[in-house]
């Protein structure tokens, strides 16, 4: 009796032992499919980060290309400027400055007439 109970303490233990072993595949199988599935979404982030990186490079690249045309048109009216009768771009500025815009230099005094005439 003593030695069949000993075999069926044998058999029950390495049952337990074979189940163990089972929940640990499990875990570590589980482990791993977690693993995998975490490197995918951050995956998929990181290109959805970079799609958006790219809008927005191509939004300024744009921008910039905007900003250098109207530089070349402004670059193209100055030069117009000293071509015709004014003998440098700051007598051009100037007088747009205080015909379209009101400014003054520092110092002159400025007259009002309220008479209206």
């Amino acid at each position: 009796m003593a030695k069949e109970r000993a075999k069926k303490d044998k058999a029950v233990s390495a049952v337990k032992t074979m189940t163990v072993k089972r929940k640990t595949h499990w875990v570590l199988y589980i482990a791993v499919v977690a693993l995998i599935i975490y490197v995918a979404i951050t995956i998929v982030e990181q290109n959805v980060k970079i799609q958006n990186a790219k809008e927005t490079l191509s939004l300024l690249d744009n921008k910039i290309s905007i900003q250098k045309i109207e530089l070349s048109e402004l670059k193209s009216v100055a030069d117009s400027a000293e071509k015709k009768d004014y003998d440098s771009v700051a007598d051009y500025i100037e007088k747009v400055a205080r015909e379209e815009m009101d400014y003054v230099k520092s110092g002159e005094v400025v007259y009002i007439n309220i008479a209206g005439n």
